[in-house]
């Protein structure tokens, strides 16, 4: 008759650990990863609260001109923008903008067309507006135009803040992260 133990398989040494828990498990024991990522995490709120706000404005706009200022659409677009506006108090953020990498400096570049957008988007409000406001008449050609100029506007300055300076944000932000968890 075999030994009792023979029978007995040896024992396996435990499967490794994913990869994911190793990477959790370090950043857990390192304070300064902690703050780091809660910095991001802060910055990335206030990033997505502000995309959240120009959305909603711009949802809101849209809504009103296709179906008048009673629908639910409008209602919930000023929900979302008092709910991201009210954040956006709370949560106010000083960047501390060292010297630039060169990878940042194309980011910023581009943060910077998009602020000339801006400007642009801004002034051609301003010309709606003042269209608007010296019309001979209310109903007039000149009002009409006025609005249509302001709408364009708004809508383009929208526009670009959801779809160019916030994202190229965003990417400065991912950028300054990896150089963060870099020296950490």
């Amino acid at each position: 008759m075999a030994d009792a133990n023979a029978a007995v398989p040896a024992m396996m040494p435990p499967p490794p650990r994913p990869g994911w828990r190793s990477i959790a498990a370090a950043v857990v024991r390192s304070r300064r990863a902690v703050a780091a990522t809660a910095g991001v995490a802060v910055v990335y709120l206030v990033l997505g609260m502000v995309w959240c706000l120009f959305a909603s404005l711009g949802l809101r706009r849209l809504a009103r001109a296709a179906c008048g200022e009673g629908c639910a659409l409008v209602g919930g677009a000023d929900e979302v923008s008092r709910f991201a506006t009210g954040y956006l108090v709370v949560l106010a953020i000083v960047p501390g903008l060292d010297v630039l990498a060169p990878a940042d400096r194309k980011v910023l570049g581009v943060f910077l067309l998009g602020m000339f957008g801006f400007l642009a988007s801004f002034f051609l409000a301003l010309v709606g507006f003042l269209l608007k406001a010296y019309s001979p008449a209310k109903g007039s050609r000149l009002e009409r135009s006025g609005s249509v100029i302001i709408d364009v506007a708004v809508s383009s300055l929208l526009a670009l803040n959801c779809f160019v300076v916030l994202p190229s944000l965003a990417l400065f932000v991912w950028g300054r992260m990896l150089v963060l968890w870099q020296h950490i």
